[in-house]
């Protein structure tokens, strides 16, 4: 029996062979490429798959401030503050500015040391 290829085949077909393509599209990419996918996702309100880029870019270069600071962002937006705190700690501490500045200036401080605790 002959297999008739329909609208729907094809369209499967078309939908496997794009994510073969995307697949081997990310295999090159660098730190810096995964952590520019994920601000671009981070931008368009897909904080979860930010995340993952995020990861990628982290896996791939753990000194990598800047992928701590969106992905800081990132479950920050998420409400998993506990992760986005420990995220701009390794920022800052990274050397991200803007990490050390709100590390400094967030009210109150994102992180606060048991020496540097004040009254509210």
């Amino acid at each position: 029996m002959q297999t008739r290829l329909t609208f729907e085949n094809h369209d499967r077909d078309a939908v496997y062979k794009n994510r073969k393509m995307e697949k081997t599209k990310y295999q090159s990419f660098g730190a810096k490429d995964w952590c520019e996918r994920g601000q671009r996702l981070t931008q368009d309100g897909r904080h979860r798959e930010a995340i993952e880029a995020l990861n990628q870019a982290i896996a791939k270069d753990p000194g990598c401030a800047e992928a701590y600071f969106v992905r800081s962002a990132c479950y920050y937006a998420l409400g998993r503050y506990d992760q986005a705190g420990d995220d701009i700690d390794a920022a800052a501490i990274l050397g991200c500015r803007d990490a050390q500045f709100w590390c400094k200036h967030s009210i109150p401080p994102l992180t606060i040391s048991t020496d540097d605790r004040q009254e509210y």
